[in-house]
């Protein structure tokens, strides 16, 4: 299943039915279950829990919890009556009862997805735990509250990771999916989080690198959707210091290296020096004609990156934008397509006010372009 086939999935599955997703490392298996989590809330109208549990963190005694003496205790028992199910209540005296783990949803009335990531990894006391509470929904005794689900996750190629195989009758009790995102889905998705314009298209010359290969080893680094997206946070906060890493291609190599391993670094690189062109706030007020045959051929997703330098740049300024400037920035602004056009507008006259407006009365025909009578600077 893609993205949009396993939310289909999770959202129309009915409560207490379980789901173990399969996939690589780094491929979005928790994201997108916390996102059906989100979208489960609006549904409903109320609060959907998402509950994280790393089995490969617990000891079997974590989850079964610290047994406890108790005078007297209510014991709730299912049992047929007249060939119908129901529930016995009977009190016993001086019983070892374990108290239910920190993470166990109590309110009986409340919905959402108890998550167990790393099914796995998790140690074979830790998995035998987990067939009752995957199927019976049970823990010791204690019923699961009715709106939850358990949606499992684990990586699928047992030869590449440290991990167990499980036991084909846990295995059972799971609907399994193979989770295998589109390129196109993360693509859309890197857009949405801004993920660096670089980044974004790279992957879209070479979508074969955005994935770990088939055949992976312990102990060496493969580029995965994770680490995509962990690359790109530091050129963007590094760039936004003043340290613009992607003109410095020696050290670029040394970056990306650590994220994406050393294949996918050369080729990432290379790129970088002869395909990506990537140009500074400075040299946009300062001389736009020159670039503009390239800002052309950008899309959307491109100047969002840019509107950003931009604002920042100018921002940092200290005197008004020079004739010259503020042709160049409504030349550059012309260019921009008109559905990021207000954002760049709003995030200006918001972070530079003063210079937004000198910016704006400079010319009548900034005004026209904009369109935005109802974010016209105020006096």
């Amino acid at each position: 299943m893609n993205v949009q086939q396993l939310k289909r999935t999770l959202l129309g599955l009915p409560p207490r039915k379980s789901v173990l997703i399969e996939s690589k490392h780094g491929m979005g298996k928790s994201q997108v279950v916390a996102q059906c989590a989100a979208e489960m809330s609006k549904r409903l109208g109320k609060p959907f829990g998402f509950i994280d549990i790393r089995l490969g963190q617990y000891e079997v005694g974590d989850l079964i919890g610290m047994p406890e003496k108790c005078p007297t205790y209510t014991i709730v028992n299912k049992v047929f009556k007249n060939g119908i199910i129901v529930e016995e209540k009977t009190v016993a005296e001086n019983v070892t009862v374990h108290d239910l783990p920190l993470w166990f949803p109590r309110d009986q009335l409340s919905y959402g997805y108890l998550f167990f990531d790393e099914l796995n990894r998790g140690s074979r006391d830790t998995q035998q735990w987990a067939f009752q509470v995957v199927l019976d929904y049970r823990v010791n005794f204690h019923d699961v509250p009715d709106g939850w689900r358990v949606i499992a996750a684990c990586n699928d190629n047992q030869d590449a990771y440290n991990i167990l195989s499980l036991d084909p009758a846990l295995y059972d009790r799971f609907m399994v999916i193979k989770f295998r995102p589109t390129v196109e889905e993360w693509l859309d998705h890197a857009a949405s989080i801004d993920v660096h314009d670089a980044i974004i298209k790279y992957v879209k010359k070479h979508p074969k690198d955005l994935d770990p290969p088939e055949k992976i080893q312990s102990g060496v680094r493969y580029s995965s959707r994770r680490s995509w997206v962990m690359l790109s946070d530091v050129i963007k906060y590094m760039t936004k210091t003043g340290d613009d890493v992607l003109r410095d291609f020696d050290y670029l190599s040394y970056l990306s290296l650590g994220y994406v391993g050393p294949i996918i670094m050369n080729n990432f690189v290379s790129f970088i020096q002869k395909d990506y062109k990537v140009y500074t706030a400075a040299e946009i007020l300062s001389n736009f004609p020159k670039y503009k045959e390239e800002f052309e051929k950008m899309v959307a997703t491109d100047f969002a990156y840019y509107n950003a330098e931009l604002v920042e740049h100018m921002k940092e300024m200290k005197t008004k934008l020079n004739p010259k400037q503020c042709v160049n920035l409504y030349d550059y602004i012309k260019t921009v397509p008109k559905e990021v056009r207000m954002g760049f507008w709003s995030e200006f006259l918001e972070k530079v006010p003063e210079l937004a407006t000198a910016w704006y009365t400079s010319d009548k025909s900034i005004a026209n372009i904009l369109k935005l009578s109802f974010l016209r600077p105020t006096k």
